[in-house]
């Protein structure tokens, strides 16, 4: 049998702290796993999906995609596709999406978050409040992040901020994209939040 720790050399609020932070960077990480799929993000060329960064602030949507030679290149190739056949003329085809989209994730979690400061989940593709607006990021929000936290966090507390949409005012980063605050106590948020 294991042997008891003295009440008094025990330390209850630290091990319950600890576990808070254990869960809470779980569903950090499994978040940002999401986000980072064509599944659950807008693909064309794979730059948007591979773009999600996990910070302790605003994450700025600054990044172009032109800067980063895997990904231009394949907006190149579909880009001369679609004035080939504009040059052409009528009837217009349907532009099709680029048949081998790179998405890989860029930006790892290698810190470990506290519970107690809040982190923002955000993309640094510089059209990021743009490609926000297509619904798949909702979706993802009601369906599967409220069971990765409903899974993963037997208390519910920390704050966490999710890139949303354009805006301005209150709550927005000087790329205009909004971030909106799930309160882990209240599930009803995930779907007030849209």
């Amino acid at each position: 049998m294991a042997k008891r720790k003295p009440l008094q050399k025990s330390n209850p609020v630290g091990t319950l702290e600890s576990q808070l932070n254990q869960d809470f960077n779980k569903v950090i990480k499994e978040i940002h796993k999401g986000l980072s799929t064509k599944k659950h993000s807008p693909v064309w060329t794979g730059f948007f999906a591979s773009s999600w960064k996990v910070q302790t602030m605003a994450v700025p949507a600054t990044e172009s995609i032109e800067d980063n030679p895997e990904w231009a290149a394949i907006k190149k190739e579909r880009s001369l596709d679609y004035f080939t056949r504009k040059k052409a003329g009528p009837p217009y085809q349907k532009q099709k999406p680029p048949s081998k989209p790179l998405v890989r994730i860029r930006y790892p979690i290698t810190k470990t978050f506290n519970i107690k400061r809040p982190v923002f989940i955000g993309n640094r593709a510089k059209y990021a409040a743009y490609a926000l607006e297509g619904g798949k990021i909702q979706g993802f929000i009601q369906g599967r992040m409220k069971d990765i936290i409903n899974k993963n966090m037997k208390e519910k507390k920390g704050k966490l901020f999710l890139a949303k949409d354009i805006s301005s005012g209150f709550g927005t980063t000087r790329d205009n994209v909004q971030y909106g605050e799930f309160n882990f106590k209240d599930p009803s948020t995930y779907t007030k939040w849209l």
